[in-house]
């Protein structure tokens, strides 16, 4: 299992993202230093969990859908909505007989289509096998970008961006990610485990909904590769760089 470290990278400015939403956007830098994302899964009793796939429940790749919205097809509840998606009930992992995101200490919190992640675990690995199909020698090309250029791409080039838009696809390489794992490295992707994470959560959230430390926390536990502390506070942080590229990218 490779442990992917986060490390001090620098931050784009937000002047660009500023000025493709006609407003100033203050962001806080993210905590920074070492943390292993599969130790930190380990550490917390997190468990891993296979690949298969299920890209019918997603919408597929931004590329293959120019001048559709990305919230087309992401089915998030409604704001009467109980949080727990429709798959609540659903048999998944964790002791008992519950799925794991029924298990006590998530926090409550406003997650949107990211709900999603409390698919059946058959449901993810089903989504996870269409996300690889998928990509397209323009996406391998966007996911070795760095954090800052992908950035800069989302929200200045939204037009001639390819990559995975769906919320399912995109948890289904997050979790893979978290528990250790190169998902794209055999398609030519050789990026940082870090910033792969922080682009699949971003582009898998809804565009208005902030992705704070609590986000994060939840997210990854309901996936079973639980992230806390400041490993949960960095990867939340340049997530939500991301979603708020996309937000000015997308208009």
């Amino acid at each position: 299992m490779r442990n992917s470290m986060f490390t001090n990278k620098s931050r784009v400015s937000l002047v660009a993202l500023a000025a493709a939403l006609g407003l100033a956007i203050a962001w806080q830098a993210p905590v920074t230093g070492p943390f292993s994302f599969a130790a930190n899964a380990q550490e917390s009793g997190g468990q891993g969990t296979g690949k298969g796939n299920q890209g019918g429940q997603g919408q597929g790749s931004k590329g293959a859908q120019t001048g559709q919205s990305q919230g087309q097809g992401q089915g998030g509840p409604g704001e009467d909505s109980d949080g727990k998606g429709p798959q609540a009930g659903a048999p998944s992992s964790s002791g008992g007989g519950k799925p794991t995101w029924s298990q006590e200490g998530i926090p409550e919190v406003e997650l949107g289509r990211l709900n999603v992640a409390r698919s059946p675990g058959h449901v993810l690995d089903q989504a996870y096998e269409e996300a690889l199909a998928s990509i397209s020698p323009e996406m391998v090309s966007f996911y070795n970008l760095s954090l800052d250029q992908a950035i800069e791409e989302l929200s200045l080039n939204w037009d001639n961006v390819s990559f995975i838009d769906s919320p399912l696809q995109n948890l289904g390489l997050l979790q893979a990610t978290l528990d250790g794992a190169t998902p794209l490295s055999s398609l030519g992707v050789s990026n940082d485990a870090d910033t792969l994470a922080a682009i699949f959560l971003g582009a898998a959230s809804d565009k208005t909904v902030p992705i704070t430390t609590d986000t994060v926390i939840a997210v990854t536990q309901i996936l079973g590769v639980p992230v806390t502390g400041a490993a949960a506070a960095s990867l939340a942080a340049d997530a939500e760089a991301v979603r708020i590229a996309i937000l000015a990218g997308h208009g």
